[in-house]
């Protein structure tokens, strides 16, 4: 916890306006993307409702109710499918090009076994960043070497 409140103090100094621009990005992005995952919900139970609707024409409730629910789910099994499909044959490339290096990082184990949250936590708001932009993916990495040479001194 405290390295999170090492990042945030530096982030939030005064000469560091380019890093509190980007956190500023970031949560607006993280707000409409929460937004727009809320509109994409509610438009998904609209279709699927109105299938039922329509299917009620011309089948029994519980048939149309079965068909509907049918149909939303095979839509999101492909779904599922196509993403999967798109992202495995990115991963093999990213995994082989990591594995070089490696080596850097060989106590790596014994800090995140000594600082079991704090790393988890680490984890989860650099891989946030990180996916949200290619800047955020510089800012990191400024950051970082920003924590380390402060730490070294």
């Amino acid at each position: 916890m405290g390295n999170l409140n090492r990042i945030l103090s530096l982030a939030l100094k005064p000469g560091n306006e380019y890093i509190r621009t980007m956190l500023t990005r970031l949560v607006i992005f993280a707000a409409v993307l929460f937004v727009s995952c809320i509109l994409i919900i509610i438009g998904l139970g609209f279709l699927v409702w109105s299938s039922f609707l329509y299917l009620t024409t011309l089948l029994t409730p519980y048939a149309a109710a079965l068909y509907s629910g049918l149909i939303a789910i095979l839509l999101a099994g492909a779904l599922v499918l196509i993403v999967s499909s798109l992202t495995k044959s990115s991963g093999s490339k990213k995994k082989k090009k990591a594995s070089a290096g490696a080596t850097q990082f060989e106590n790596a184990n014994e800090i995140i076994n000594e600082y079991p949250l704090e790393s988890g936590l680490m984890a989860v708001a650099a891989g946030f960043i990180a996916g949200s932009s290619p800047d955020s993916r510089k800012l990191l990495t400024e950051l970082f070497i920003s924590l380390s040479q402060s730490t070294s001194d």
